[in-house]
């Protein structure tokens, strides 16, 4: 908590020279905020939507157009929120990047995210707005039926929302950001000149191409079939034609979701193709997605082959799946690493 004048004095330099150095130590993210704090070791910084989810759940087959007996609960959920979740269950210094109301859903939110050991440093409340809010309703199996986002409160998070953070941004060893924010955000993210990768999550159809500008400077994007037809506009391609499209706009790798087939993952070199670990207890899919992304960034920044990054990507994922939350509360790298090694079979 030194002042300026005083590491001048005791270095033996101008104060203007010692104001100098900070600032550019500050805008290479080498230090943040007050009291020139170091940046955590290995942290991903994760810009997105947090929001509370309401699951309801079919006892029976599902009806459409009708009442269905069943429960429903209330979760912690929302993409970016999810996959910051997932990475400080596997052990990552995550900071979350977002916004929530002024309200009851907000506060219960925050407390979650304290309890997840997720940083809300830079979480801001948006006073007169609503926390986003997702309803889903799933039939007996867990498959997903229908939902509906109440995610206005993102069209408030803009750039200016970012800027202050610039120094958090620098310092982190990866950003990702999801495609419920903004196009402006996005494209703000695309004209800045990070020192750290860049992924993203193109989170629906409808929202993925909001990530076009970003895909010259992004490391990771996951997407499933659909959504990567919507960023290409391309009414049908193979998997092999969509990973070269995305490949030649300057993507670096390629998280492609094929749902219950698994995935693929890919860059310039390589392509690798993996189904998903058996299991015969499904509970619900929401959230496998983000539990996927998540392990790939996580196992990236382990350094480790893109073999194992998708083998312990469809391990999570599948994971999930065993989980009546989004984020399976008993997940954690040793958990995952046990199950792979048993066949994934059921812990």
């Amino acid at each position: 908590m030194a002042s300026q004048q005083e590491i001048a004095n005791q270095l033996g330099l101008s104060r203007e020279s010692v104001a100098g150095h900070i600032m550019r130590l500050t805008r290479k993210g080498k230090i943040i905020g007050k009291g020139y704090i170091f940046p955590p070791p290995k942290s991903i910084v994760v810009i997105g939507g947090a929001n509370v989810d309401l699951i309801g759940s079919s006892f029976h087959t599902f009806l459409p157009a009708d009442s269905n007996p069943g429960s429903i609960s209330q979760t912690a959920g929302g993409v970016a929120r999810n996959i910051a979740e997932n990475l400080a269950r596997l052990g990552t210094q995550v900071q979350l990047v977002s916004v929530i109301g002024n309200d009851a859903r907000g506060r219960w939110l925050l407390d979650d995210l304290v309890r997840c050991q997720i940083s809300t440093e830079h979480c801001m409340v948006k006073p007169g707005l609503s926390t986003g809010t997702y309803i889903a309703l799933n039939d007996s199996s867990g498959s997903l039926q229908g939902a509906v986002a109440d995610m206005s409160i993102m069209d408030k998070f803009g750039p200016d929302d970012l800027t202050s953070r610039l120094p958090t941004l620098q310092a982190a060893n990866q950003i990702l950001v999801e495609a419920n924010c903004s196009e402006e955000l996005i494209q703000w993210l695309a004209e800045q000149q990070f020192s750290s990768p860049i992924s993203a999550d193109a989170v629906s159809e409808t929202k993925a191409p909001r990530l076009t500008a970003l895909l010259p400077k992004l490391n990771i994007l996951k997407t499933n079939r659909s959504e990567a037809l919507a960023i290409l506009q391309r009414s049908s391609l193979s998997n092999d034609e969509i990973l070269d499209a995305l490949l030649e706009k300057g993507t670096q790798k390629v998280l492609l979701s094929l749902g219950a087939e698994g995935a693929i993952l890919a860059n310039s070199e390589q392509r690798i193709q993996a189904a998903p670990p058996k299991t015969d207890h499904i509970i619900s899919d929401t959230g496998a997605g983000d539990a996927l992304m998540a392990a790939v960034m996580y196992s990236e920044l382990q350094e480790h082959s893109l073999q194992q990054q998708l083998q312990l990507a469809l391990a999570c994922a599948t994971f999930t799946l065993k989980s009546t939350l989004a984020v399976n509360p008993e997940l954690s790298y040793e958990k995952i690493q046990l199950w792979m090694e048993n066949s994934c079979t059921d812990i």
